[in-house]
């Protein structure tokens, strides 16, 4: 264990118990997922949800306490299906010559098919351009020995999709991938090091792509501009509540009378927002319509977010003008338990409002001139970083303390 001696001449000695305290509960809790569930694995009650309770699992894997009836495709829908998967293998097959094209575009309005969602986010995200050998591995190895955010991550990497097969289980493989995905982030990204809403982003990634794809899919949202994630997670969440405002400016152009009402009520974007701009609609849509605005989200960056919060409150306009303040929060926190035609959601709500939104030039929240927020990850690492990737430190090596990737 180490010890982290403070310089400060006063409090050096509490200052030097507290710090290794923080290095025994970041090593116990490490242990345990390395342990995992193997014999002899420290499991309280409380922690590991009993599977008797549940009667069912969906086609996503998702745990229900009542059977849920799930109607069997006709087999000319499954023809159809097939047809399409065939169509999608063929332009990845080809993705250079696909990827800015009409076809691509109409084809992801209609969904990535769910057996080939995996390679199309891989694709989507350019994975095979971004992946660095060996970072990862260096990212986890120094999370174990320095993150100050591994308490943090043990909590919610328990509390993160319980309900699904995948997670259910405490200290399982799955949540072992979440736990060093997200501690290797930490240190990848110390700007951001952690923050909460991270593991629902960093969960659904595992679900179709292997651990260490979904450690570089997180880095991408984070870092590539199209998506400017970054900003929803770094300390203030300056980006966040520029999302709420703009937020508030599409709806008063285009919904004036919604608009008025809810502001009469006090319905504003932060009680309601909050997941729709930082998770892309996690837990605030069926899943499988998550998806899909995922699929897009990827497909198309924050323009989808922007286009989907304006969408929704233009679906549901008509119900909202009759609900007081309650009822309105209320509503527009449970959309999960509606029951939607995805087809039409995407096809008749979420695209027109993406084209009025670009005519506009409005689908996304600018930067003010006066007021540059941090929201461009300046990353380093401890090591250096070479055209064949990650190199740690040898010794003499003076590093450089901001080395960008």
């Amino acid at each position: 264990m180490s010890v982290h001696v403070s310089s400060t001449k006063f409090g050096s000695e509490s200052t030097e118990i507290v710090e290794t305290d923080r290095d025994a509960e970041r090593a116990a809790i490490v242990a345990k997922y390395d342990r995992g569930r193997d014999e002899g694995a420290q499991i309280d009650q409380w922690e590991d949800p009993d599977f008797e309770v549940y009667s069912s699992t969906d086609r996503y894997g998702f745990l229900h306490k009542t059977a849920v009836v799930e109607q069997r495709p006709s087999e000319k829908v499954l023809q159809h299906e097939r047809e399409r998967q065939m169509k999608w293998i063929k332009m990845f097959s080809k993705w250079e010559k696909y990827r800015d094209s009409d076809k691509l575009r109409k084809r992801m309005f209609k969904g990535i098919p769910d057996s080939l969602r995996s390679l199309g986010w891989q694709r989507l995200l350019s994975l095979e351009k971004v992946r660095k050998p060996f970072v990862y591995e260096a990212m986890k190895q120094e999370a174990r020995k320095k993150s100050p955010d591994i308490r943090q991550i043990d909590l919610d990497v328990n509390r993160t999709y319980r309900d699904h097969i995948m997670f259910r289980e405490r200290y399982n493989v799955k949540q072992q991938a979440l736990f060093h995905v997200l501690a290797a982030y930490s240190m990848y990204n110390k700007h951001v090091g952690y923050c909460q809403g991270m593991s629902g982003i960093a969960a659904l990634m595992l679900m179709y792509l292997n651990e260490e794809d979904a450690f570089w899919a997180l880095v991408v949202l984070l870092k590539d501009n199209k998506y400017s994630m970054h900003g929803y997670f770094v300390p203030g969440l300056p980006k966040l509540l520029r999302s709420f405002d703009h937020h508030q400016s599409v709806r008063k152009k285009y919904l004036p009378k919604l608009h008025k009402h809810l502001s009469r009520e006090e319905v504003e974007p932060s009680l309601y927002g909050t997941k729709w701009f930082l998770q892309c609609f996690l837990d605030r849509v069926p899943f499988s319509l998550t998806l899909r605005l995922w699929d897009l989200h990827l497909y198309l960056g924050e323009v989808v977010v922007t286009a989907t919060s304006y969408g929704v409150l233009k679906l549901h306009q008509k119900e909202l003008l009759k609900m007081k303040f309650e009822d309105a929060v209320g509503y527009l926190q449970s959309m999960a338990n509606q029951d939607y035609d995805n087809d039409k959601i995407i096809l008749d709500v979420v695209q027109p409002c993406i084209d009025e939104l670009r005519r506009a030039k409005m689908e996304r929240a600018a930067i003010p001139e006066n007021e540059k927020p941090p929201e461009v990850p300046d990353v380093g690492l401890n090591g250096r970083l070479s055209p064949n990737g990650y190199q740690p430190k040898t010794s003499g090596d003076e590093l450089d303390p901001e080395t960008e990737l």
